[in-house]
Order: structure tokens, then C-alpha cells, then sequence
């Protein structure tokens, strides 16, 4: 595959822009498993991650013009894929947040255990086949595409309409959690991170549509909320491997991690929408 810049979206149709995230995707996806396949190196796993949920959040706002079924089975191979590496991402941040503690040996035996299990389970599923398939679906006429007349029509058309009502789905899911980070139970903290994900990768799909989504407080914002939740979703990750409750008061990394990500809620929680034209 050649390296080209891609255009922005606001220059393309619908089925076009939908075309080039996708593309984006597939190449991530098979960049990061030949990383994971053939080395131990812990970006392997995390940046297929990334690369899958970007997929997935591609595939639920571009719905109006994708056939439900062929887009359900794309879906349920790359979340497959997905907690298939989440276990060995979760095995890595445990090995690293434990390091240099009693038992790292055999913590670090049973994370090479793991990994070459799901090396082969990869291997045995043909996970490599793909990013491959994904791209052929995405061709000019293509399986993925509806045919009637009127998805032709929104195929074709401006991406705007398309844009507008995903980031708002994104928005109201992140929204029914309240203005507090901190009054979110912890249970539902991790939902929470993942709707904010999709905010996230939407927002950035859509940015040259909407310059605002690129401009402050969002640009810096949707990062800084994802870094702190990255880190207590990693002490519960710990926890939860370490069979322990939490504990009544949060050490100090994740105290300030739980500031962070409050103060940045409430700042993106009264933030004006960039793509609501009352904005």
C-alpha cells in the first residue's frame, strides 16, 4: 500500500469518508498484530486495541448506509480480536504495575504463557485474514454498502448528516453519567471511559468538518479525561488481578487522576457542541 495523505472529509461523500477511516483501520489493525505475532513488544497488543475500537465506533455511526448484517459480523470479529488482546493487555499492566514486587518471576512466566496461547488461538482463527477482508467490503460496490435508492443517495451524499447525528449519540451516552466523574460508580466508571473513547475517535473522524472539535478545550481535553480514567481503569485492572478490594481511599496517583479527569468532565460537560449549529 502506498503512503498518501488522505483528503479531508468535508471534500468527500459519505460512503467515501467512511471508506478512508476504514482503510486507516485495517492498516493499524494489520500493523499491530504482525507486533504482537512476532515480537513481545507491549505495543503489539494496546495499539490493535486502539485500532479495533476505532473500527467498531466507524462501523456503528456510518449504520445508515452499511447492510446490519454484514456490518454485525465485522463487528463480532473485531470485538473477538479485541478481548482476545485485552487479556494479554491486562496481564501487561499487571507485570508493569507490579514490577520489582515479590513474585515478578512468576508473574512474568504466566504473562509468556498467555501470550503464546493467544498467539495461537490468533493463528488458529486467522486473525491476520482480516484486515484483508475488512478492505475488500469497503471497495466500490462492495458487500458491506446498502443498495436501495435511498442509501445510494446518502452513500453519496455530504458525510455532515451522517457526523452530526453519531456525535450526538456519542454525547448522550456520555451525558446520562452525570457532571461528576467522581459520583459515577465504579462500576460503571469503565463504561463511562469507553463511551468517552468513542467521543474521542468520532470527534477526531469528524474534526476537519468541524473546526471546533479541533480547537480548545476539546482538543486537549478528550485526551487529557482518557489518560486520567486510563489510569484508574489500570488500579482496578491491578485489583482485580491481585483478588483485592478497593481500598476506602485511592493512593495519591490515582486521587489526582480522579481530579483530573472531574475537573475535565465539568469542563467538557458545559462545553458548547461544535457540530450543533446553535453552537
Amino acid at each position: 500500500m502506498t503512503d498518501t495523505t488522505p483528503a479531508s472529509p468535508s471534500d468527500l461523500g459519505c460512503e467515501a469518508t467512511f471508506r478512508g477511516i476504514v482503510g486507516d483501520c485495517a492498516i493499524a489493525i494489520d500493523a499491530a498484530l504482525a507486533i504482537f505475532l512476532g515480537s513481545d513488544d507491549e505495543t503489539g497488543p494496546h495499539k490493535a486495541r486502539v485500532a479495533l475500537r476505532r473500527l467498531t465506533t466507524c462501523l456503528d455511526a456510518f449504520a445508515p448506509i452499511l447492510r446490519r448484517k454484514q456490518a454485525a459480523r465485522l463487528r463480532k470479529v473485531a470485538k473477538t480480536i479485541f478481548r482476545d488482546l485485552g487479556q494479554v493487555r491486562d496481564s501487561d499492566v499487571y507485570v508493569t504495575g507490579r514490577k520489582g514486587e515479590a513474585g515478578e518471576e512468576d508473574r512474568r512466566r504466566r504473562n509468556a504463557r498467555l501470550r503464546d496461547a493467544m498467539r495461537k488461538r490468533l493463528r488458529r482463527d486467522k486473525a491476520v485474514a482480516f484486515p484483508p477482508r475488512l478492505q475488500a467490503q469497503v471497495q466500490p460496490g462492495g458487500a458491506l454498502f446498502r443498495r436501495g435508492k435511498v442509501a445510494v443517495a446518502a452513500r453519496q451524499g455530504p458525510v455532515l448528516a451522517v457526523a452530526a447525528q453519531a456525535l450526538d449519540r456519542a454525547w448522550q451516552r456520555c451525558l446520562r453519567y452525570g457532571a461528576s466523574v467522581a459520583a459515577i460508580p465504579e462500576r460503571d466508571r469503565h463504561e463511562f471511559r469507553k463511551d468517552m473513547k468513542s467521543l474521542r475517535y468520532l470527534a477526531e473522524f469528524f474534526a476537519d468538518l468541524y473546526p471546533g472539535l479541533d480547537a480548545e478545550p476539546f482538543r486537549s481535553d478528550f485526551r487529557r479525561i482518557q489518560d486520567a480514567l486510563g489510569v484508574l481503569n489500570d488500579y482496578a485492572v491491578l485489583l482485580a488481578l491481585d483478588k483485592r478490594k478497593r481500598p476506602d481511599r485511592l493512593p495519591p496517583d490515582q486521587t489526582e487522576a480522579l481530579a483530573e479527569a472531574e475537573a475535565t468532565w465539568q469542563r467538557l460537560f458545559a462545553s458548547r457542541l461544535p457540530w450543533r449549529a446553535e453552537a
